[in-house]
């Protein structure tokens, strides 16, 4: 238990005295991971469930991306992992889209966390009002649960568990030449999940930008994009995450490269056609600086898009 408070205090998601490890963390999305977590600003898929809700408005097809992970391989004494399910059902353009999604961080035995997210969004083209770019807006309403075992030597020791609900919301702009702009707020009533004190999850804002081109000029990587996200949460150090992107061999074929302060992470993604369905495969391996005696930790990915 005190190797696995100390792994967690080494790479930022514990701040003094919390309880709670990853409801806040960056450690979720096998493509935007491999984009560094920068996808605030790019949040086209599935996965944009987890960054930036309003990034969903813009999916035409039903979408459904499953998730499993294992943080800091090699570790000994440590059994980290991550899972995640999402999906995005649209609806019409007067309508909007909804989404549903799971995620759950464990480490065996000792912990848990399981957030469940019902979210909407829809575009405001129709509107009319804005000419020059196109702009949504999204909500999520969130469920967050965390479970720890004390073993028998605090306070009678067992399981117990802390639970609470709050909301997200975001924003998308995108404009011409590839540029967009998305804000995302996380946690805005900041539940309370303390075990023996007042424990609230931080608060995050975050704010994203990313610029996409058919074929950088110059240099002609094709279909490229460079994103970037500044992360604020209550009581901890801003993060800078920087990430790129790019679709090669007919799109089929992405390779990605990103990182904080804390991680750097390479990943990769494919592309297979049924028509008009498709699947997608996304790895990234991510390696954190700071933290010794492990071989990097391993996410992978399966997404359906549906005809």
């Amino acid at each position: 238990m005190k190797k696995f408070i100390a792994i967690l205090l080494s790479i930022g998601v514990l701040g003094a005295g919390n309880a709670h490890a990853l409801f806040n963390s960056t450690y979720w999305g096998v493509r935007p991971l491999g984009m560094g977590g920068a996808f605030t600003a790019v949040a086209d898929d599935a996965s944009a469930i987890l960054y930036n809700i309003a990034g969903t408005a813009g999916i035409e097809k039903p979408e459904i991306v499953m998730t499993s992970a294992k943080l800091f391989t090699g570790l000994e004494g440590v059994d980290m992992g991550v899972d995640y399910i999402g999906i995005v059902y649209p609806i019409s353009e007067e309508i909007g889209n909804v989404s549903l999604a799971w995620s759950l961080f464990g480490n065996t035995g000792l912990s848990r966390e399981d957030t469940i997210n019902i979210g909407y969004a829809r575009s405001l083209n129709d509107l009319g009002i804005w000419d020059k770019m196109d702009l949504s807006v999204g909500m999520i309403l969130k469920y967050v649960r965390q479970e720890v075992n004390f073993g028998e030597s605090e306070k009678g020791g067992g399981k117990e568990h802390r639970d609470g609900v709050t909301i997200d919301a975001g924003i998308l702009a995108r404009f011409p030449y590839g540029i967009s702009v998305g804000f995302s707020k996380k946690y805005m009533t900041r539940p309370d999940i303390g075990f023996f004190s007042e424990d609230k999850i931080p608060d995050m804002n975050v704010i994203g930008l990313a610029y996409y081109n058919e074929q950088l000029p110059l240099i002609k990587i094709p279909k490229f994009t460079i994103a970037a996200d500044y992360e604020m949460r209550t009581g901890d150090k801003d993060l800078l995450k920087i990430g790129a992107e790019s679709k090669v061999i007919d799109g089929q074929l992405a390779i990605r490269l990103g990182g904080w302060s804390e991680m750097i992470n390479i990943g990769a993604g494919y592309e297979i056609g049924f028509g008009e369905a498709k699947v997608k495969i996304d790895y990234t391996f991510a390696f954190p600086i700071e933290i010794k005696e492990n071989t990097g930790s391993h996410f992978l990915s399966l997404s359906f898009v549906f005809p």
